[in-house]
């Protein structure tokens, strides 16, 4: 099954036809920015989408800076939790983690102290009728795909993001009943215990 490892682990191609920035998109940005800089906790319900259209959801927290928790429902047996430093993908049935900095994400900057993207990473503005859509890449690695981010406007809410791999596949995670700023337990930010090894 396609996961959120796609999501935290594809850095980001640069899309063809990237558009010049004007002012405008500038200005959305920035809007884009103090809305994300506004959210210290947030707490929704997910739904994952993989490029083959297959499914998972869960409940997904965050508590910036630098920690954010995807709990996925069962049948799914996998658990990702950034805890300030890392962020570890742990496989339930298997008892094994991976640990990746987080500041080697693609969902890095969203969890930084004070959001600021780089204008180099900009690549597209677009908006339609109460959506506003924003396309970002690593400048440092433009070949390694893109991530987009879905707004809702008016007012405006993260409401989506889509990971677009260096391969042409994508992973769309959609949020739902969204609470921003709700009170969250600081114990849901760590990795569980693993078994000790025999």
């Amino acid at each position: 099954m396609r996961t959120l490892l796609a999501i935290l682990f594809v850095l980001l191609a640069l899309p063809a036809g990237a558009q010049q920035i004007t002012d405008q998109d500038r200005a959305d940005v920035a809007r884009a920015e103090a809305y994300l800089n506004g959210v210290a906790t947030m707490k929704a319900k997910f739904v994952q989408i993989g490029a083959r259209g297959e499914i998972a959801e869960g409940t997904f927290y965050l508590n910036r800076p630098g920690r954010l928790r995807f709990e996925y429902d069962p049948p799914a047996k996998i658990l990702v939790v950034a805890d300030g430093l890392r962020v570890i993908y742990y496989d339930k049935e298997l008892d094994h983690e991976n640990a990746w900095p987080i500041g080697g994400t693609p969902l890095g900057p969203l969890l930084a102290r004070r959001i600021e993207f780089n204008p180099k990473s900009v690549v597209t503005v677009k908006r339609e009728p109460g959506v506003l859509r924003i396309t970002l890449i690593d400048p440092q690695r433009r070949d390694e795909g893109s991530l987009t981010l879905v707004f809702s406007d008016g007012p405006l809410e993260l409401r989506q993001w889509t990971v677009l791999d260096a391969q042409g596949l994508s992973t769309v995670i959609a949020l739902s009943s969204i609470e921003i700023n709700p009170a969250v337990d600081p114990d849901l930010f760590f990795a569980p215990a693993r078994k000790p090894e025999r």
